[in-house]
């Protein structure tokens, strides 16, 4: 089918220059509905942050000073605790005028001060022009004074619940770990087995240091040297870390038993004693083939163990034949039919 349409009226039809001209100059619109850029990117960006450097070298004098004197202060914004430090700045700054005219009224009626005299004065400066004053120093001392009390209003009610404030009762703990020394001390690995380490131990268990030196020195045990090795390392740690045997205990002689039924004579309360001694079974060092009969194979673990100590002084053992014999004298007499309620009778036998 032929289109049938004079030549002219297409060439009418047909785009003009001035319209094309017109459409390539419109902006193209997306097929999207939303406009192409949302609210919220109408905003200004901010704008850069000036550089220091620039703001210094190149900044008015004014300008300068400024930002000298923001950089200088300790916060830019008003502080948190402002209206507590503010009077005392205030209170400061009035002590140091005074002190400074005073000093400028003695140095101009008295003339120059000698050099006795000026070392007697009271010094309200540093070197580098610190002040000294009280006031002034309190600041760096308790920076936060809220926070200080809060702490000490935690501290207080932990004291009190726990039972160790001056005016409740202190555990017995408590007591004995503030006023006696003790000190644990745990070896490294060995290589023996818990079995061999643990006599050892026993030995030792009970004993005053000096005592258990010599019970290892003349020991025929192959880790009795070890055990030596390592009671002569918490002597030493226990008598720098914790001032244990020095001598401070000497009260006159005391004869006491101990936990054990044995008496003994306890002279200087501060000297050590092993208290506690027991082994830890550790890792496996290796694992060698054993062959055994038959074409059978097992496999030998060669053990580890170490062997922890806790020294103590007389002074506990002293404390804790007091408290058994306390306990004892509570008790009172025995008695051997006491006066009990009798109860669960019956009227025919119980077999």
């Amino acid at each position: 089918m032929s289109l049938s349409m004079p030549t002219r009226r297409l060439v009418r039809g047909a785009t003009s220059p001035t319209t094309t001209t017109l459409a390539l100059q419109q902006p193209s619109r997306s097929l999207s509905t939303s406009p192409s850029r949302p609210w919220f990117w109408s905003k200004k960006e901010p704008s850069s942050p000036t550089n220091l450097k620039d703001a210094i070298t190149t900044g008015t004098a004014e300008a300068r000073k400024s930002l000298i004197s923001k950089l200088q202060s300790r916060s830019e914004a008003p502080a948190i605790f402002e209206d507590e430090v503010a009077p005392q700045q205030q209170a400061v700054t009035e002590k140091e005028a005074a002190v400074l005219s005073g000093d400028q009224k003695s140095s101009a009626t008295s003339g120059p001060l000698t050099a006795s005299q000026k070392a007697a004065q009271p010094k309200t400066f540093t070197r580098l022009g610190g002040s000294l004053v009280k006031e002034a120093l309190s600041r760096s001392v308790d920076p936060d004074p809220q926070a200080r009390v809060r702490w000490e209003r935690k501290i207080a009610i932990r004291q009190v619940k726990n039972g160790t404030d001056a005016y409740s009762l202190e555990p017995r703990l408590a007591r004995i770990a503030r006023t006696e020394r003790s000190l644990h001390s745990k070896s490294p690995w060995l290589p023996t087995s818990v079995k061999k380490l643990v006599h050892l131990a026993r030995q030792i268990q009970g004993k005053n240091v000096e005592d258990a030196l010599v019970q290892m020195k003349f020991s025929k045990k192959k880790m009795a040297a070890e055990v030596t090795t390592q009671l002569k390392m918490a002597r030493d740690l226990a008598i720098a870390e914790r001032g244990m045997g020095l001598g401070q205990g000497q009260e006159g002689k005391m004869e006491i038993q101990r936990k054990d039924g044995k008496w003994m004579t306890v002279g200087d309360r501060s000297k050590m004693y092993v208290a506690e001694a027991w082994v830890n079974k550790g890792p496996v060092r290796a694992k060698n083939p054993d062959y055994r009969a038959r074409g059978r194979m097992f496999l030998k673990e060669s053990p580890s163990t170490s062997l922890s100590v806790v020294l103590k002084e007389h002074k506990t053992l002293v404390r804790e034949h007091q408290e058994r014999e306390h306990r004892r004298k509570k008790q009172g007499p025995w008695v051997h039919l006491p006066d009990r309620p009798i109860t669960a009778q019956r009227a025919h036998y119980s077999w």
